[in-house]
């Protein structure tokens, strides 16, 4: 059973006092009273440094047996696990939920996967298993409404074209939906070089036309960085 009491104890003990609450925690906050307790599932979680987007296409080698022994529960039984940012110490609370599309044997013997962004998952008490494998009650957070690219913002719309050019990008990313606001934040937030916690402040934004705002600035930070270099 999830303590939801408990968690928001504590995620308003970790942001501090109400007056310096930044935006990140008022959307925990707005996401936390959204969940019921009944509908988190115990998921498996795989933390990596990266963030995925629901839609998002991830290949991935597998040869950590406990992450092998996830992936054969998981094409036996039908299930998803959840890729989640990993920290120095930790992971974020927010991840995606990932199915497998595809799988093969590599050329180097390993098992290589396609896993396939479904949806945000709210994390609640992790805990790990003797095998090393990190599990976590998973609730489903609210799917974005697809809106339309504004004319302000259709120069991420280009940069994202010029990143499809490169064969690794095209290779995934066959076809995207350059007037859904939702898909260019995502896919540019994904494949752009930016820190791994940018992109997850980013992920936890829920209303696409913000994350398109933000993605202004940091593209505007990178070219200033690239003049100056």
């Amino acid at each position: 059973m999830v303590d939801f009491q408990a968690y928001k104890i504590g995620l308003l003990s970790a942001y501090g006092r109400v007056e310096k609450f930044s935006i990140n925690l008022t959307v925990h906050i707005m996401i936390f009273e959204s969940i019921r307790p009944e509908v988190a599932v115990t998921k498996p979680l795989f933390p990596l440094p990266l963030v995925l987007f629901p839609g998002g296409r991830l290949p991935l080698q597998i040869f950590e047996a406990r992450y092998l022994d996830m992936v054969g529960a998981c094409m036996r039984e039908g299930g998803n696990f959840v890729v989640t940012m990993s920290r120095a110490e930790g992971f974020a609370d927010l991840g995606c939920e990932v199915s497998i599309r595809d799988f093969d044997q590599l050329s180097n013997g390993l098992l290589g996967i396609l896993a396939v962004g479904e949806r945000k998952q709210q994390l609640f008490n992790p805990r790990q298993r003797e095998d090393g494998l990190w599990l976590a009650d998973a609730a489903d957070l609210p799917m974005e409404s697809s809106v339309e690219i504004p004319v302000d913002h259709l120069g991420l719309v280009e940069l994202l074209k010029s990143l499809q050019v490169h064969p690794a990008v095209r290779g995934l990313y066959s076809e995207i939906d350059y007037t859904d606001a939702t898909e260019v934040g995502a896919r540019l937030t994904e494949l752009l070089p930016l820190d791994n916690e940018v992109k997850q402040s980013f992920f936890e934004i829920s209303d696409p036309l913000v994350r398109l705002v933000e993605l202004e600035a940091e593209v505007t930070k990178l070219q200033i960085r690239g003049r100056d270099a």
